[in-house]
């Protein structure tokens, strides 16, 4: 198998964000975490009083690592371009298709008066959700949210070799910055339909065009017409479309306030994307760099408790067993019978 491709130390990874060069870039000490929070969270607070939607965040706990999807780790790890008849952006139609034709699945969506292209990618949502490989890359509109899932399961080595094996990362994206370049899916083409995967099949080219870099999220929280900026009165999440794509078949996205980028391209990391130059030939939109925060492990431990005590973001609220809370509910209720 092929090695994944990494940061080999903190100071490659500069080169490809928007502070690399400043100092929230590397965190090391609970002095510069706490400012660093506070920071965060008040360009949040500025954001979202006139636009819930503005700011996305994604967590990781190797910092080391570059930005790629579940599909594109097994396309690179397992060197399918090397024996593969068909291209990646195939392969994933091929992954819906088969999904398409599971009797529970189908059912489902056909109660639900799905088309077939309306379903295409609610499928690769419901499969992201259950561990199969998908383009699709999990983000949040919380910075909690991120900071739950960069420091959930840490685990910190006790020799590292390089000091960037020190670091979980925080990823941030502005996407009122990237006014026509970073799309809601629904906007991709002028129709009342959700686009289907083989659409897509014009951007499997960075073997030929390394400039191409379109990319694209999907969300159950906007609605068409809000990536462009037409929309912006509204300074609260909720669900925004009558055919949901990500929460029907996953109840998570809702306290995780979740939403996915979808990235057509089998090898390139996301923050390449954002790093292509928009002055030479190719499809090269203006997709400047965006922003990561790198975080020594030594503080992983109390950040987590942190937003835990401070906004009760925990692993029992990221994944809700809807059983475990109505037996809270039933309990709750036989104690109120009880008069002390």
């Amino acid at each position: 198998m092929a090695d994944l491709p990494v940061y080999n130390n903190l100071e490659e990874k500069r080169s490809f964000f928007a502070n690399g060069g400043e100092e929230s870039f590397v965190i090391k000490n609970r002095t510069q975490l706490d400012k660093w929070f506070k920071d965060v969270e008040d360009q949040d607070k500025v954001e979202s009083s006139n636009d819930a939607t503005a700011l996305i965040y994604r967590g990781i706990s190797e910092a080391k690592h570059k930005s790629l999807t579940s599909a594109q780790r097994i396309w690179i790890g397992n060197e399918l371009q090397q024996w593969s008849t068909k291209s990646y952006l195939e392969f994933i139609n091929d992954l819906v298709e088969n999904a398409n034709k599971n009797t529970v699945i189908n059912k489902a969506f056909d109660l639900y008066n799905y088309s077939n292209t309306d379903r295409e990618f609610p499928i690769l949502s419901l499969l992201q959700h259950y561990g199969a490989p998908t383009p699709l890359m999990d983000w949040s509109y919380s910075q909690n949210v991120a900071f739950f899932f960069a420091t959930d399961g840490l685990v910190k080595k006790e020799k590292p070799k390089t000091d960037i094996e020190d670091y979980f990362s925080v990823y941030r994206i502005n996407k009122r910055n990237y006014k026509k370049e970073l799309l809601n899916i629904i906007d991709f083409e002028d129709t009342k339909r959700y686009p289907p995967i083989n659409a897509f099949y014009d951007f499997d080219t960075e073997t030929v065009n390394r400039n191409a870099n379109n990319i694209f999220y999907i969300s159950d929280f906007e609605r068409r017409g809000e990536s462009l900026g037409v929309i912006r009165s509204f300074n609260q999440l909720k669900i925004r479309t009558s055919k949901p794509l990500t929460s029907t078949y996953n109840q998570n996205i809702i306290p995780q306030e979740g939403l996915f980028i979808f990235n057509p391209f089998p090898t390139k990391s996301l923050e390449e994307i954002f790093n292509v130059d928009y002055s030479s030939d190719g499809h090269n939109l203006n997709l400047k760099p965006f922003d990561c925060f790198n975080i020594h492990k030594d503080l992983s431990e109390y950040l987590r408790r942190k937003i835990d005590i401070k906004h009760k973001i925990n692993k029992s609220f990221i994944y809700p067993i809807l059983t475990d809370e109505a037996k809270k509910i039933k309990e709750k209720s036989l104690n109120d019978l009880i008069q002390i």
